[in-house]
């Protein structure tokens, strides 16, 4: 199998998933199904795996303090642009301006900025990340587009390890209490998402999915 049919692939199962979502896009943007979230260890050359992704699909690139995040940013727009996929920073506004890209994905502890961040940019994605369920009683979740909640299934991420997996309980539960799209992250991959077709969610990210395999 080709990256560009796992791509598809992927894409195929997370828009299965969104069929079913608890809700559309309250903000009325087009929020893609299917993310490829980078990690400078896990997945080392994002651009080309960007290069092989589905019309559609999004990116949220992390760049960690890389002091080449600019150029790298830079490259990933004119890949997306090419491939008709949605550019996202994280965290890194000034970034997301200098790079022209389609929108920013925030830290939980940076939601607060969510506000400013749509006043200034309303045509942007705002995603964000949620680890609790009291997040969502916080007033700057409705600035967003969408919420990534995780661990879904067991991660090989640092920030999983030790975490148990939510579960379809889990899921819906923050589905239900959510006022914006919830999409899942953590442990997704082609051979599990079939699992959340009817969980609520609104798509999944994905790291290791999306993993070059290098002989």
């Amino acid at each position: 199998m080709t990256y560009r049919t796992r791509y598809a692939f992927l894409m195929n199962r997370a828009r299965d998933i969104a069929r079913h979502a608890h809700m559309s896009s309250a903000n009325g943007r087009d929020l893609p199904a299917l993310f490829y979230v980078t990690d400078p260890k896990r997945t080392p050359y994002p651009e080309e795996i960007v290069a092989h992704l589905p019309a559609g699909a999004g990116v949220i690139y992390r760049h960690f303090g890389d002091p080449h995040a600019t150029a790298h940013a830079r490259v990933l727009r004119t890949l997306c642009d090419d491939n008709g996929v949605k550019l996202l920073i994280g965290q890194d506004v000034t970034l997301a301006e200098e790079v022209a890209a389609d929108g920013v994905h925030l830290p939980e502890r940076a939601l607060s900025k969510a506000p400013d961040v749509r006043e200034r940019h309303k045509d942007w994605l705002i995603t964000g990340a949620c680890h609790g369920c009291e997040t969502l009683d916080l007033a700057e979740v409705t600035a967003l587009d969408g919420l990534f909640i995780s661990p879904i299934f067991a991660s090989q991420s640092p920030s999983a390890k030790g975490v148990a997996p939510l579960g379809l309980k889990g899921i819906q539960m923050f589905c239900d209490l959510s006022p914006v799209p919830v999409l899942g992250l953590g442990g997704i991959g082609a051979d599990n998402a079939e699992h959340l077709t009817h969980s609520g969610l609104a798509g999944f990210g994905a790291v290791e999915a999306f993993q070059l395999r290098r002989a």
